[in-house]
């Protein structure tokens, strides 16, 4: 019975210090800092570029012109509007600087034409730099649904949904990187009465009354007031329980100006694409830092979680400070809330939790 027991204990033993050895020898080897993945906000996909083959054809005219194109879809998927315009002239050889890679996954010359298609990987390190020294905060919203509910006064005169330029063209204008996917609602007579009641305090109006029927939380609520050659546009939306409001106008001299209504209608998409990723600013020059305790079964358990880390764009880098044979202990350090962080482990399984000023990390059963 005392050499069973003995050998029981031999064998924990051997079992918790093997482990320890090996994860200390893996955790050597790597790097604490992070190594970013390849797929991730910072990949660009299906850049298409295309022209004639003629004496000044030269196919790294038409890489560059795709690495420029890249760059424009990057920054248009993670910056605000108004910080567009700071990153604009960057010269080619500095977007290629970015690069950490690309790759061709169509190429032709055909009938005198030459067609690319180029997937391009931007490394991360060096764009959050980039962004970091011109003081710009980028965004890493997800895709959503929202009900779109578009108003339209012309005149004092509310104009049903057939005749409202706003619904009618909705889903034909697009721009680019689209994160809400835009549900339209049906025409209802009862909310008619409702908003022209409320037009003029609208912002006590309860919108919730009139996107409840859809069974969606998100909504962007349009009201547009067209009087004295001038389109006054009032928003408020609810996206993930956050309620805002915003306030701005277009001069318009003809309502039945298509050319310059299409213009509104994508501003206007814009602008409320812009209200979403603000919910998901995050600010390079704060960078926070967590401990959290993760309890893990096996190494490749603590193999997957450090492959996670990597694939997280708010985390910066991470170390491993403390580790047994059932728990290991983190330091994180990342950009943006702990409500963000949160999310992005929950896209992998995990939950991140707080127990009385402590974190806890665990996988989701």
């Amino acid at each position: 019975m005392k050499n069973y027991l003995l050998i029981k204990y031999l064998l924990v033993f051997i079992k918790k210090y093997t482990f320890i050895f090996f994860t200390t020898v893996i955790f050597l080897i790597s790097p604490f800092s992070k190594s970013y993945s390849e797929e991730n906000v910072f990949t660009i996909n299906n850049i298409n570029v295309e022209g004639p083959i003629n004496l000044n054809f030269t196919r790294e005219k038409y890489l560059n012109k795709a690495f420029l194109n890249s760059f424009e879809v990057l920054m248009n998927k993670i910056l605000l509007t108004r910080d567009l315009k700071r990153v604009e002239n960057i010269k080619i050889k500095e977007i290629k600087n970015f690069i950490s890679k690309f790759k061709i996954t169509e190429e032709s010359y055909k009938k005198g034409k030459y067609k690319l298609k180029i997937k391009i990987f931007y490394n991360e390190i060096k764009i959050k730099k980039f962004l970091r020294q011109k003081n710009i905060s980028f965004s890493l919203p997800e895709n959503i649904s929202a009900i779109f509910y578009p108003i339209l006064f012309i005149n004092d005169e509310i104009q049903n949904l057939e005749n409202n330029f706003f619904y009618k063209n909705w889903k034909n204008v697009e721009i680019q990187n689209e994160l809400i996917n835009f549900i339209l609602p049906l025409e209802d007579l009862e909310d008619v009465s409702q908003i022209i009641e409320m037009k003029n305090k609208i912002e006590e109006l309860n919108v919730n009354s009139l996107v409840n029927k859809y069974d969606i939380k998100n909504y962007v609520f349009a009201l547009m007031d067209y009087k004295n050659a001038k389109l006054n546009i009032y928003i408020k939306s609810n996206f993930n329980n956050v309620e805002t409001s915003k306030n701005f106008s277009h001069k318009l001299k003809n309502i039945n100006d298509e050319i310059l209504l299409n213009f509104i209608l994508k501003d206007l998409k814009k602008e409320i694409t812009d209200l979403w990723k603000e919910k998901n600013l995050i600010n390079l020059l704060m960078p926070l830092s967590i401990n959290l305790k993760f309890k893990h079964k096996n190494l490749k358990d603590l193999d997957k979680l450090k492959n996670i880390f990597n694939k997280i764009s708010v985390i910066d880098k991470y170390v491993l400070e403390e580790f047994n044979i059932t728990n290991s202990f983190f330091k994180i350090y990342y950009y943006g809330s702990p409500k963000k962080l949160k999310s992005e482990l929950s896209k992998f399984g995990y939950q991140l939790k707080n127990k009385q000023g402590s974190w806890h990390l665990n996988l989701n059963d």
